[in-house]
């Protein structure tokens, strides 16, 4: 007996947790394999390595971003074994749209997989086919399947009493993770209730003990990983755990590893943030999710913040300069036009944060987003990932601007590259959201947004812009593109270097040493 999980991913540096979670979780975990893929593959080489396999029972793991590509594998995989294999699903988007891939599949594991799953491998033991199939849709909580052509689902098989601790750590063997995100799950809920999220579908947090987080995580830290990125929705939502778990990282920190974590800032306490300041660079990096700062749109999406609470803790952990900090908007939402969100924009792009990712609204079924569409006049893309197409505040020519700004964004703003250069030409804008709405038109009519320029060329690109637009003294602008420059070709290198530079003020000669955040300057 051989049960296949398969997880076709964004990207190669990540992973997909739940496929591991799950193999840990079993009853029988010596006859669970699993296969990875990424959407980027090519199609033949993904089914060829599901089939080479030659396994008794596939699982597919679905989400947003590979829906389309599962259900022609699994579509492609009966039709190659016929009714010798047992297909079946789970995830994020079978479960909300399990007829989808019932098409297919035998049947669907809805929401939390570990019991069902372990369910099934001990069943598979015992019988197959279609003996197997019946005992499934008989015993298997949350299993979902067609009777006569009629949907049933088995009720779920956790409540929201259940506590994650029965959750068998997945981590056992980080071979299969080297240049790859390890992510980890210590808590499972949101106790917020937003409009757009499918974690609002569980509004009641279940918490992992400490007794098993603590080790767990010194597991990472003994073995030197790279990165650790919590999937916790909002890691804060509890004061003495959050206390607990950031002393614990800050007391056994190894110099080494990283934890990233979604948090709500204006929930961040005095006690939190001081021990924040206090931790090493690099320790932690905190993912805030701001989505709009118009009060409005917040209260339409059932978003409650404290935004003035929020931005004054952003910008202490700023001025500490130990933390990489991620700010989120989202396009799209509700009471929320072009002007306005360029407003959000603009508010949040002054917090100087590390980097600010700007997302686009994803319509998901089973969220009172999905459910309030057409009352707001919401329209969305019928491909994953259900992506905003037009509002009845925003139209689509309005998005298509924005989607452009989120490419020069990313280009001169969340690469890192250009910090001195746009220091410098912030003196010569009103508005930082004007500024990339006009580079980004400018990247339109010269052809760069299909162009797509390399890191090297858009330093010339920018030069050219600023030029165009007489943007301060061009002489003093290439001078700062040129030390930005070299700062980011340079910055992986050993040793130091040093070059002259006029800024205006006099020559300055500017030595940077590799390793060290910043650079030393001095007048000759």
């Amino acid at each position: 007996m051989k049960i296949l999980l398969v997880a076709v991913n964004a990207k190669y540096i990540h992973s997909n947790p739940a496929v591991y979670s799950l193999r840990a979780s079993s009853m029988h975990p010596e006859i669970v394999e699993i296969a990875e893929f990424t959407i980027n593959d090519r199609y033949e080489d993904i089914l060829a390595g599901i089939l080479e396999k030659e396994a008794d029972i596939i699982g597919f793991s679905t989400y947003i971003w590979n829906t389309d590509i599962i259900e022609d594998l699994m579509a492609d995989v009966r039709r190659v074994r016929g009714s010798a294999v047992v297909l079946f699903s789970g995830g994020p988007e079978a479960s909300n749209a399990p007829e989808r891939f019932l098409a297919n599949g035998d049947f669907v594991i809805c929401w939390e997989g570990e019991r069902p799953f372990a369910a099934v491998t001990a069943l598979a033991l015992e019988v197959s086919g279609e003996a197997l199939l019946a005992r499934v849709k008989n015993e298997v909580p949350g299993a979902a399947y067609l009777e006569d052509g009629k949907l049933t689902i088995n009720p779920a098989a956790f409540g929201a009493g259940d506590d994650i601790d029965r959750v068998r750590f997945m981590y056992d063997d980080l071979a299969p993770f080297d240049n790859r995100i390890i992510y980890y799950e210590s808590s499972r809920g949101c106790p917020f209730s937003c409009s757009y999220c499918l974690s609002s579908i569980d509004r009641k947090v279940r918490f992992r003990s400490l007794d098993k987080v603590l080790p767990e995580l010194q597991f990472f830290i003994d073995r030197r990983v790279p990165q650790v990125k919590f999937i916790d929705r909002t890691f804060n939502a509890s004061h003495e755990r959050t206390m607990a778990i950031w002393t614990y990282l800050r007391d056994h920190d190894n110099g080494v590893t990283n934890f990233h974590f979604e948090i709500g800032a204006d929930l961040l306490t005095e006690e939190e943030l001081a021990l924040l300041e206090g931790l090493r660079p690099g320790l932690v990096q905190l993912e805030i999710g701001i989505q709009s700062t118009n009060a409005e749109t917040l209260a339409a999406i059932r978003r409650v913040t404290d935004l003035p609470r929020l931005f004054g803790n952003i910008e202490r952990l700023r001025r500490a300069e130990n933390i990489n900090l991620h700010v989120d908007l989202i396009a799209g939402l509700p009471f929320e036009s072009y002007e306005r969100f360029g407003q959000s924009f603009d508010d949040v792009y002054a917090l100087h944060a590390d980097q600010l990712q700007l997302g686009f609204l994803k319509v998901l079924a089973g969220t009172e987003m999905h459910r309030r569409a057409r009352e707001w006049d919401i329209r969305y893309s019928v491909r994953p990932p259900y992506e905003v197409l037009s509002t009845k505040w925003l139209t689509w020519a309005e998005l298509g601007k924005l989607r452009r700004i989120t490419d020069v964004l990313e280009y001169y703003y969340n690469s890192g590259q250009f910090v001195n250069t746009l220091g410098y030409l912030e003196n010569f804008w009103g508005s930082a959201f004007k500024f990339f709405e006009e580079l980004a038109e400018f990247f339109r009519k010269r052809g760069y947004d299909r162009a797509r320029p390399s890191a090297a060329a858009r330093y010339e690109v920018l030069a050219e812009f600023a030029g165009e637009k007489r943007l301060g003294d061009l002489s003093i602008v290439k001078e700062y593109l040129r030390l930005d420059q070299m700062l980011h070709i340079r910055r992986n290198r050993r040793g130091s270097v040093s070059d002259v530079f006029d800024f205006g003020q006099g020559r300055v000669r500017v030595t940077v040493e590799y390793g060290k955040k910043g650079y030393k300057a001095e007048r000759v």
